[in-house]
C-alpha cells in the first residue's frame, strides 16, 4: 500500500509541535493548543492507530496472521527497548544533576518500575503507551475482520468513560506509582478510532467514506467555540469555561475538539495536497512523518538536554536555538531514509544471481 502523503505530513507536523512543547522556547506559546483543546499528541496517537491498521492488516492479508503477529511483537519490542534506553538515560542524567528526585534517590527501584511501565518520568511517556496499544493490535484487527467492531467500540468507550472517574490516574495511595500524564484508558480511544477508520477505509475505500455537510457545520462551530474558550485568558482575561489545562489530560472537551478538528481535516479536498507538496515546509514535515520513531527519539534526546540549559540562554539567542532544534529533526529522518534505501538495494551477490541466464 502506497504511503498517504497527508498522513505522513501531519505526523511530521505533530512531531515538530511536540518537540517545541518539550523545552522553553519563544515559539511554544504559538504552537501549543493553537486551535483549541486538542493538540499534537491527540493527532499523533490517532494517526498511529490509523497507520497500524494499514500496515498490519495488509500484512495479514498477504502473509497470514502468524507473520502479522510476529511483526507486531517485534515492533513492540523495538519501541519498548527504545523506551528503556531513554528512561535509563533519564536516570543517569538525574544522578549526575544531583537534584532530589525519585530517579536520583532510588535509581534501581525507578528502573524496575519503569521497566514495568509503572513509573514514567520524563517526556517520553508516549512510547510506553504506544507500545501497549500496539500489542493489542492483532486482537483488535481480528475483531474487526470478524465483524465485531461494535464489541471493540463498546470496550473502548467503556474504558474511556471509566477514565473520567479516575480509572488509570495516579493515586496518592501509591506515591511510587507514576503512570504519566497520558491516561492509557482514555487515550486508547484515539488509537482505536484510528484503527477502525483505517480498517473502514481499506474495506470501503476512501471515496465511499461518509461526508455530511451538516456534520461539517457542527464540527466547525464546535471547534470555533472551543478555540475561543481556550484563548479566553488572552481575549477577555477570563478562565476557560470547559476546564482547559494545557497538559495531555482526558477532558471530554479535548476529545470533542479532536473529533471536530479531525473531521475538518478529513473534509479538506485532496487537491489541496498537490499544492502543499510544493512547499518546503510541507516536504520537511512529510519526511519527518515517514520516520516518526527515529525523529521522536532524537527529539527526546535533544530537548531533554535543552530543557535544563535554556534558562541560561539569552532570549535573542533562544530564537536561533529553537529554529536550529526544529531543523535538526531532518538529521535522523534523512539518516534513516538512507538506511532504508541501502537495505532495499540488491546485494552484489543477489545482483549476480539476477543477471544469470535462466535455463528453460
Amino acid at each position: 500500500m502506497a504511503r498517504d502523503w497527508r498522513v505522513d505530513t501531519l505526523r511530521g507536523y505533530f512531531l515538530v509541535l511536540m518537540t517545541l512543547g518539550h523545552f522553553r522556547n519563544p515559539l511554544a506559546r504559538f504552537t501549543e493548543y493553537t486551535f483549541g483543546y486538542a493538540s499534537a499528541p491527540d493527532g499523533f496517537v490517532f494517526l498511529s492507530g490509523l497507520v497500524s491498521t494499514w500496515v498490519y492488516l495488509r500484512l495479514w492479508e498477504k502473509r497470514g496472521s502468524a507473520t502479522m503477529i510476529s511483526k507486531v511483537l517485534r515492533r513492540s519490542g523495538q519501541i519498548y527497548l527504545t523506551h528503556l534506553v531513554l528512561f535509563t538515560m533519564g536516570i543517569l542524567f538525574a544522578l549526575s544533576s544531583g537534584g532530589p528526585s525519585f530517579r536520583s534517590l532510588h535509581p534501581f527501584r525507578a528502573f524496575g518500575l519503569g521497566s514495568l511501565l509503572m513509573y514514567q518520568g520524563g517526556f517520553d511517556k508516549i512510547l510506553p503507551m504506544y507500545c501497549l496499544f500496539l500489542v493489542f493490535t492483532p486482537i483488535v484487527l481480528k475483531q474487526f475482520v470478524k465483524g465485531r467492531a461494535w464489541l471493540v467500540g463498546t470496550i473502548s468507550a467503556s474504558l474511556w468513560i471509566a477514565s473520567q472517574f479516575g480509572f488509570g490516574d495516579n493515586t496518592p495511595r501509591l506515591p511510587w506509582l507514576d503512570l504519566g500524564t497520558f491516561n492509557v484508558f482514555a487515550w486508547q480511544a484515539y488509537f482505536v478510532a484510528g484503527q477502525y477508520l483505517g480498517y473502514r477505509g481499506m474495506r470501503l475505500g476512501n471515496g465511499q467514506s461518509s461526508r455530511s455537510d451538516f456534520a461539517l457545520v457542527l464540527c466547525v462551530s464546535a471547534a470555533a467555540v472551543l478555540m475561543i474558550d481556550r484563548h479566553l485568558p488572552l481575549i477577555a482575561g477570563m478562565r476557560p469555561l470547559f476546564g482547559f489545562s494545557g497538559i495531555p489530560d482526558h477532558n471530554p472537551a479535548r476529545f470533542l475538539d479532536a473529533i471536530c478538528l479531525g473531521y475538518i481535516l478529513f473534509r479538506i479536498p485532496r487537491t489541496v495536497d498537490a499544492q502543499l507538496m510544493r512547499l518546503r515546509a510541507a516536504q520537511f514535515c512529510n519526511l519527518l512523518g515517514q520516520h516518526s520513531l527515529q525523529v521522536f527519539v532524537f527529539s527526546m534526546l535533544i530537548t531533554r538536554f535543552e530543557a535544563h540549559v535554556t534558562a541560561r540562554v539569552p532570549p535573542a539567542l533562544m530564537v536561533v536555538l529553537t529554529v536550529a532544534t526544529v531543523l535538526s529533526l531532518y538529521l535522523p529522518a534523512r539518516l534513516h531514509q538512507a538506511y532504508r534505501q541501502r537495505q532495499a538495494r540488491p546485494q552484489p551477490a543477489d545482483s549476480a544471481i539476477l543477471r544469470q541466464p535462466t535455463i528453460a
